[in-house]
């Protein structure tokens, strides 16, 4: 199969290879029965707002339960990347948290000022910080992926998609519990437990709680300046617990209420140069300043349903939460010895509280319909701050000591206060659905959304000056306390300090209107397609300095396949899409003449993703187990002018602006594939179950710039932002006895240790990336009663 193809751009045209695809599994059904084997188990979905089953759903959506996850070693979602079409995760250095995209859409500003395009849920309830992907997954009911825009549903920054965790809740009347352990190597040592308490006949307790600990991958190169003892950068240490209270004091009532915290004590990440001096490995750097973080959320959450009559029911769900993050990030990572730039989160600090009320029909009538209204409110404030040094350093001599003396030496630092960045957002929907016949239905839907962003108070400031020199007065700002125009002069020399200033900005009120339409249609029994075409919104906003972006709308037109066959023995369920975008917004660093770095977001006019994903299960025998996806994608700027800062020198020059289009998106491989088998082997009293399971991609670039100017001298080429076609392998194999009371298992992740590179930057003039995790290899105990 080609990594290329060609799509007309029309919703009739993209209907042709999907009809074609039921008219073949429809054939397929009237064959013989394969062998006796076990369903496919299902699941259940929340994506309509109602609890609906996977193959039922009329979506592009992706779920696995629990014991799913734990059999591919998925406790987070960038463990979750193969296993779902179309999704990636980019990790950086800075705050503790990660990008992420579907469909080549997402968003790279992960400060107090970024939107992300993958909308992320825990119980139905928005997380607005990128940070809040990164959370555990631990004691879920199921995670479910919904690709494409949900413009109505869950429409606040969800144009690209949403990820909704749903925890497990308490089960009234049964008391019962489990544990787990996991050992690895590089020290990993990780815990769950779980107690569900039965209370009363009409009310249950579950509290869950994980740790996860593991030692850093990246090792520290000869002349780092490090402790004995320092943790190395990729360390992981991680905590979380969850207690849920459910109150069910009759048939028309119910409640459930939930505490949350986490914690994130790992050492954060940082880059590594893809062409490292010889005699080092891939995963190593000189590093001057050790990663350090300390991230913690508490979020209170809760939910009541009421049921009015026969046919109404009204929901409420509320929550509040805090995150509060502190790290410190070796920007430079060593790739030019005797330069130092450290970036610092000093502190930071985002609330956030949201409401949601909706009035549904029960009923068992032809008209299935659901209002409501949703509203969130966000306060958040960080002051961030780079230093920046640079020192004469003679080859071979010693450790790298980062301390400006000479008057040369370059010593200079930029802070970041923001005290008080506010959202403000309201939104009001609507969705019903009307079954004309038993085999067909169309559903209408729309959304009302009205955003506001404010920065009241923020300050940049620059100690002493860009490019100061010890013999200008340059020095560091270094950890602690304010920055002001006083401590600047009084602490850096008279006189010296610039730069600064209000950046108080307000973007108004912004309102836009999405909406869904679609038709349903079941061919046959256990077949079901649709058609449909709905859209999308995420706000304008704000950058450093004031800067502005507009808003960026989505249409999105879809056709769907969702089907079993042979006694629910396969299933097999396809996606053909295509999204229109008009104003994406892209976040890139921009370099200024003066050599201030600014995260600024800008418009790309138009672009246009063409795709089809499909998802396949197949049991041939009660032993054995197939399943996997499979991508295709085709994402393209249609007119995008910006400029390429790493290479340009003056983004203010129009000689510098470029139109990228024809240029691919980020993270969208032309082809994508990933396949698990099972086996079960009767052994004694139980069963022995090896799994395998295998990723292939092909070619990816990793920014919105596809070609990089070649210069042999510092090592680049035309492809030195591009990810070039890879496949990864994962193994386990398991013993459960069958009263399935434990089990064991042992794995290994990334079998053949391939080194992959999720995101590029160029840092101190080389092409440096942020890898995924090198091979790792353990084995995990739990019991259940």
């Amino acid at each position: 199969m080609t990594q290329q193809f060609a799509m007309k751009k029309t919703p009739l045209a993209l209907a042709c290879a999907l009809l074609a695809t039921s008219a073949a599994f429809a054939q397929e059904a009237a064959k013989p029965a394969a062998p006796e084997s076990d369903g496919i188990e299902r699941v259940t979905v929340t994506a309509t707002k109602r609890a609906t089953l996977l193959q039922d759903t009329p979506l592009a959506v992706t779920a696995f339960n629990q014991a799913t996850l734990d059999r591919a070693g998925v406790n987070n979602l960038a463990s979750l990347i193969d296993m779902v079409p179309s999704l990636k995760v980019e990790q950086h250095g800075d705050s503790g948290g990660v990008h992420v995209f579907m469909r080549g859409v997402g968003s790279t500003n992960h400060t107090e000022l970024g939107d992300p395009a993958v909308a992320f849920h825990v119980d139905g309830v928005y997380s607005p910080r990128p940070q809040g992907a990164t959370v555990l997954m631990y004691d879920l009911d199921h995670v479910e992926v919904a690709r494409g825009p949900q413009g109505t549903l869950s429409g606040r920054n969800a144009t690209a998609g949403s990820v909704n965790l749903e925890t497990a809740k308490p089960r009234l009347g049964k008391f019962s519990g489990a544990a787990s352990a996991v050992i690895g190597d590089y020290n990993h040592a990780g815990s769950q437990v779980m107690l569900n308490i039965p209370l009363t006949e009409t009310a249950a307790f579950r509290i869950a709680a994980i740790t996860d600990r593991h030692d850093g991958y990246i090792d520290f190169q000869p002349r780092s300046n490090v402790q004995p003892g320092t943790r190395k950068y990729m360390a992981g240490d991680q905590a979380g617990a969850r207690a849920t209270l459910l109150l069910a004091p009759n048939s028309d009532l119910d409640a459930t209420l939930a505490v949350e915290y986490y914690r994130d004590q790992g050492t954060g990440n940082i880059v590594l140069n893809p062409t490292p001096r010889p005699g080092q490995p891939l995963y190593s750097a000189l590093v001057d300043t050790p990663g350090s973080l300390d991230q913690n959320n508490i979020t209170y959450r809760g939910r009541v349903n009421y049921r009015l009559n026969d046919a109404l029911e009204t929901t409420y769900i509320g929550s509040w939460s805090r995150l509060k993050r502190t790290n410190a990030n070796d920007n430079d990572a060593g790739l030019n010895p005797g330069f130092k730039q450290e970036h610092r989160t000093e502190w930071s600090q985002f609330d956030n509280y949201t409401h949601e009320l909706q009035l549904k029909s029960t009923s068992d009538g032809p008209l299935q319909w659901i209002v409501g209204a949703f509203a969130i409110k966000e306060d958040n404030k960080i002051r961030f701050d780079i230093d920046i040094s640079q020192i004469g350093l003679p080859a071979g001599l010693g450790p790298i000591v980062v301390n400006p003396v000479k008057p040369t030496d370059v010593a200079w630092a930029m802070s970041f206060i923001q005290a008080k960045r506010e959202l403000n957002s309201k939104a009001a929907f609507a969705q019903g659905t009307y079954t004309l016949s038993k085999d067909l239905r169309v559903t209408a839907g729309g959304r009302y959304t009205v955003e506001r962003k404010t920065d009241v108070g923020g300050r940049n400031w620059v100690c002493p000056d860009f490019g100061a020199t010890v013999a200008t007065g340059g020095h560091l700002i270094g950890p602690g306390g304010p920055v002001t125009a006083a401590t600047c002069n009084s602490a850096y020399a008279p006189g010296t300090w610039s730069g600064g200033g209000a950046n108080d900005a307000d973007t108004g009120n912004e309102g836009s209107a999405t909406y869904l339409g679609r038709v349903e249609y079941n061919p046959m029994r256990d077949v079901m397609t649709y058609a449909s075409i709905s859209t999308g919104f995420k706000s304008g906003g704000l950058s450093d300095g004031g800067r502005r972006h507009k808003a960026e709308h989505v249409t999105n037109y879809e056709l769907g396949l969702k089907s079993e066959f042979l006694n629910r023995t396969v299933s097999f369920n396809a996606s053909l899409f295509m999204m229109k975008y008009k104003d994406m917004q892209v976040s890139a660093i921009e370099r200024q003449p003066n050599g201030q770095q600014q995260l600024v977001t800008s418009n790309a006019a138009r672009s246009t993703i063409n795709g089809l994903e499909t998802e396949f299960t197949w049991h041939p025998t009660r032993s054995d187990r197939i399943m996997g996806n499979a991508t295709l994608l085709d994402a393209k700027y249609d007119d995008f002018l910006t400029c390429d800062s790493d290479v340009a020198a003056d983004c203010s020059q129009q000689a510098n602006i470029v139109n990228l289009k024809g240029n691919k998106l980020p993270h969208t491989p032309g082809f994508s594939l990933t396949a698990a088998y099972e086996h079960d082997f009767a052994m004694g009293a139980g069963k022995l179950t090896p799994r395998v399971s295998v990723h292939y991609e092909g070619d990816s670039y990793l920014s919105q710039f596809n070609s990089t100017p070649v210069d042999a001298a510092r090592g680049w080429n035309a492809d030195s932002r591009k990810q070039k076609a890879y496949s990864t392998l994962d193994l386990s194999v398991r013993y459960e006895p069958l009263n399935k009371s434990y089990l064991v298992e042992g794995f290994v992740m990334n079998a053949t240790d391939k080194a992959v590179m999720t995101a590029v930057s160029l840092t101190q003039g080389v092409w440096a990336g942020f890898y995924n995790n090198p091979r790792t290899m353990g084995a995990r105990v739990s019991y259940k009663f």
